[in-house]
């Protein structure tokens, strides 16, 4: 048995001419939240409809948990969220994830007391018995992930689980990703548009551009290789620390932030800076460095693609590619 839940061997996905998925190679370990992100038309859905078994490759192949990609036994440990839900018009919420847990293969006193579980862990249960159709955007979406999760599944792949939701119900939807990851010990594979609110919850991030995987790395490492070497400082004379690091460092005053300072000597910054504040009485406020957020690594990516950087290369080496 491998190591790996999910396994991408050299999978290409072509639409007539148009190439959507291109030579992808991926690992994926068991207990992880990876976070797939990309421009769109990148590839991101097109991947989890792949290894879903929902669309079948050009050529390429892949596991999960050492089984083909779309056979039963795949299908079997795999749950699924789509960006876009529909539902059927007449049928209840209570109704409809039974209707779904028996069509995943539970019988129907198994799925009974699954939809029961799933009710009270969505907090769906004052809407159980009205029509799914007619919930709000939000409420579809819980629905959607509890059907996801109806049949007990391994692996969690979901597409877009926040799109157009307002802030509390984004909020609301990405505690419950956390808690049935902690609860049902999932591996999770997400994608989405909002970085900053996706860097909270994964632990691992995958980039994808025009269908090809440019970045595979735990987040921290991700964060480690393309660190920009930024020290934020304020004092009670910004001016004066300013002209003492004149000529050795590049500053930039930053009304209500203090000054950011950029190197590539962190530590002998770090010792500048003290240095200067003590030796001239000056009071320190502020001395921070500056973690690299996922929204600031997309963009460092995404410009070396349009570079012809070989930014994609020295990325794809690292853990899992």
């Amino acid at each position: 048995m491998s190591e790996y839940c999910i396994e991408l061997n050299g999978i290409t996905k072509k639409f007539g001419s148009f190439t959507a998925v291109n030579d992808v190679n991926l690992k994926l370990e068991s207990g992880k939240i990876y976070g797939i992100v990309g421009p769109n038309g990148a590839g991101k859905s097109t991947t989890m409809a792949l290894i879903m078994g929902s669309l079948f490759p050009t050529s390429g192949d892949g596991t999960v948990f050492g089984h083909p990609l779309a056979s039963p036994e795949a299908l079997k440990v795999l749950g699924y969220s789509p960006e876009f839900t529909s539902f059927y018009s007449d049928m209840k919420c209570y109704e409809y994830l039974w209707y779904m847990g028996c069509l995943s293969g539970l019988s129907s006193e198994e799925s009974a007391k699954r939809t029961n579980e799933l009710l009270d862990q969505f907090e769906l249960r004052a809407h159980k018995d009205r029509k799914v159709a007619k919930f709000s955007t939000g409420m579809k979406k819980k629905v959607s992930l509890a059907q996801a999760m109806i049949h007990h599944p391994k692996v969690l792949l979901l597409d877009e689980p926040t799109a157009n939701l307002d802030p509390t119900s984004r909020q609301e939807i990405l505690d419950t990703v956390r808690r049935m990851v902690q609860d049902e010990h999932l591996t999770v594979l997400i994608s989405s548009h909002v970085l900053t609110e996706l860097e909270t919850v994964i632990s691992h991030v995958l980039m994808i551009d025009h269908g090809r995987l440019i970045l595979n790395a735990p987040i921290a490492e991700a964060q480690e290789m393309f660190k920009q070497g930024i020290l934020w400082v304020d004092t009670d004379d910004n001016e004066k620390l300013i002209l003492g690091l004149s000529g050795k460092y590049k500053t930039e005053a930053v009304e209500g932030e203090g000054v950011r300072i950029t190197t590539k000597e962190m530590d002998a910054l770090k010792k500048d800076v003290v240095s200067l504040v003590y030796s001239n009485g000056m009071q320190l406020n502020k001395l921070s460095e500056e973690v690299l957020s996922l929204d600031s690594l997309y963009k460092q990516m995404m410009e070396g693609e349009k570079n012809g950087s070989d930014t994609e290369k020295d990325a794809s080496e690292n853990a899992g590619a």
